[in-house]
């Protein structure tokens, strides 16, 4: 990895750090908000144009998560679900500074609180409102390759949507599981997906968020 390309990426984290963190302030309400939000994209724009400068497989999500009694900013650097690009993630992310004060970061798209999966009762994925409920999975211990998973995703009939490519259920099941499981543990412990759609799932398909205990439990090869 270019190490000056990679301290050239932090010092745009560091010096965006006042602008990110106006998200977290920020009120639907106030005014000048939408010009508020354009400046944090700007930063965060910048921040994957610099991370793709450093390796095409990388890329980078920012997103608030609660900390305590208020809440951080959470910039997660990602390869995009690519096996490829797993060891360039941990790169850039070993070189990292401190952060400034309510700035958090983390390698790999983490799952999403297991808290949300209790409370979220739909997701709009292309307009379409998704069930969470409703899509449920199963994992078997992979006979192929040991140390990962099978996994069976069942998805109702309102999750196929334009963007499955020829593999109906196929864009909900992915969102789901990175959801629930994370973006390292789908690159690396699970070995096939299968998915069927139906409004009927079998009884002992669990959330998402359930496969994280069962994988952990198991051990990588």
């Amino acid at each position: 990895m270019d190490q000056d390309k990679a301290h050239d990426f932090w010092q745009i984290v560091v010096d965006g750090a006042a602008t990110l963190c106006e998200l977290l302030d920020a009120s639907p309400a106030e005014h000048g908000l939408q010009d508020g939000l354009q400046r944090i994209g700007r930063v965060v724009q910048t921040l994957r144009d610099a991370a793709a400068d450093i390796d095409p497989l990388l890329t980078v999500e920012v997103d608030q998560v609660p900390a305590c009694d208020s809440a951080v900013l959470r910039i997660a650097i990602s390869c995009n679900h690519d096996p490829d690009g797993i060891e360039a993630v941990q790169a850039l992310v070993a070189v990292a500074p401190a952060m400034p004060p309510r700035i958090q970061v983390c390698a790999f798209a983490p799952p999403a609180p297991k808290e949300m999966a209790s409370e979220l009762a739909s997701l709009e994925i292309l307009g379409q409102e998704i069930p969470v409920q409703q899509v449920r999975f199963m994992a078997e211990p992979s006979t192929n390759v040991p140390g990962t998973f099978d996994v069976a995703c069942f998805v109702p009939s309102s999750a196929v949507t334009e963007m499955d490519q020829g593999l109906p259920g196929a864009l909900v099941a992915d969102v789901l599981l990175n959801m629930g499981i994370g973006e390292l543990r789908v690159m690396t412990r699970v070995s096939r997906i299968g998915i069927a759609v139906t409004n009927h799932p079998p009884p002992k398909a669990i959330q998402a968020w359930d496969l994280a205990e069962i994988i952990d439990s198991a051990p990588a090869h």
